[in-house]
């Protein structure tokens, strides 16, 4: 009884918690501030050798391993020394380099890549480039003289200690003095999940993914479950567009579309009455206003092309009364002119049977501003819609 109520309480304490996400210009500002250490550092040791050099040199390379290549900070703190000796300094096979461009023939010959133990005793592959190698290389070289015991074993090891130093502990003291806006963000695993979580905007397949999660040393089913965008902003920005068209009856024009090509404005109104039920109260030319049910206008005809004394003169259909609730307004029948102009650039979301948004209605007024001067966005909108209606009905009939 205790010790699930105390769970319950500690999930639902998060529920509402605000997420804390890495700002990527955090992250180039750490980059800039270690390059500077690095260089700074590793002058000193190499002119001359000192506890302080070679330990500050250490701190600095840890974390531009992690910040780089986002492992598990343990994972690098704790890399062996004979990882670093024992590294692959061949070239990349000639017969592999038929398969690579120029550029990534040159990345394989930047690079150096170590491999070290990682969770459940996965291979964790490290990314060095040409600096952090030179550093590393000096810190092999100047161990002994700046009183690194001879028996310990960590790359990363302490002066006159049997331990190493902690990753989390150098970012953390990094993070604080290179300006960043938010340091309590850059953390290793803040860094792992930042990474993992832009990477959903490349499009990457199976493969690369997997590529992906292997490198950061997880499954790729771990990967795909805990590593993409906050659950927050996949509700806010992609799911809402769901309930959205759920709401306004138009799930059915985004059919075949996945959640990013759904485009739905949230200040957009749409018609709400059943026009097979309550009827129509638009013009037979196409018109629709604000506060009236749908039309079912048909397709122009060339009669309709004609200005009106040409028409012939029939009675006009016989109307519903308006939708309950609504006030009606004055209508404004569809010109010749107006109409060709809407078709120039709107036509085909007619023959697509997809009503346009705001902007592409917008669009079309700033094309034509002569001819529908006298017309705003939602007119435009609506006498597409009722276009559709008419087209899908005159379908249906054949």
């Amino acid at each position: 009884m205790i010790s699930a109520t105390a769970l319950r309480n500690i999930r639902e304490a998060k529920w509402n918690v605000p997420t804390l996400m890495l700002f990527t210009e955090d992250v180039q500002k750490m980059h800039t501030f270690l390059s500077q250490m690095q260089e700074e550092w590793f002058n000193m040791l190499s002119e001359s050798p000192s506890t302080k050099a070679w330990t500050e040199l250490a701190k600095v390379c840890l974390a531009q391993m992690i910040i780089f290549n986002r492992p598990r900070e343990g994972e690098v703190a704790s890399m062996p020394l004979t990882v670093f000796l024992s590294r692959d300094t061949s070239d990349p096979h000639e017969d592999v380099d038929w398969a690579l461009s120029e550029v990534e023939k040159k990345l394989c010959r930047h690079f150096t890549r170590v491999i070290t133990r990682g969770k459940r005793g996965r291979p964790v592959p490290i990314l060095l480039t040409p600096k952090m190698l030179c550093s590393l290389e000096l810190l092999v070289k100047q161990r002994e003289a700046c009183g690194v015991l001879k028996d310990i074993t960590y790359m990363f090891a302490r002066p006159e200690a049997m331990t190493h130093f902690r990753g989390s502990d150098c970012l953390r003291g990094f993070a604080k003095v290179c300006g960043a806006k938010c340091p309590k963000a850059l953390t290793s695993t803040r860094l792992r999940k930042h990474a993992a979580t832009l990477s959903t905007v490349l499009n990457m397949t199976d493969t690369e993914m997997d590529q992906l999660a292997n490198f950061l040393g997880h499954d790729i089913r771990i990967h795909r479950e805990f590593y993409r965008l906050p659950e927050k902003i996949l509700q806010l920005a992609k799911i809402s567009k769901v309930l959205m068209a759920l709401e306004q009856g138009r799930l059915a024009e985004f059919h075949g579309k996945n959640l990013d090509e759904i485009g739905i404005d949230p200040d957009e109104k749409v018609i709400d009455c059943d026009e097979e039920e309550k009827g129509t109260d638009c013009e037979e030319d196409g018109t629709i206003q604000e506060g009236h049910c749908s039309s079912t206008v048909e397709e122009p005809s060339a009669e309709m092309a004609l200005p009106p004394a040409e028409r012939n003169t029939s009675p006009p259909p016989k109307r519903s009364k308006p939708c309950k609730g609504k006030t009606t307004q004055k209508r404004t029948p569809w010109q010749q002119t107006e109409v060709q102009a809407v078709e120039r650039h709107l036509k085909q979301f007619i023959i697509s049977g997809t009503v346009p948004a705001k902007s592409d209605c917008e669009k079309c007024l700033r094309a034509e501003p002569e001819a529908l001067r006298n017309r705003d966005w939602k007119t435009v909108k609506f006498y597409i819609y009722n276009r559709i209606t008419a087209y899908k009905k005159k379908l249906q009939c054949r």
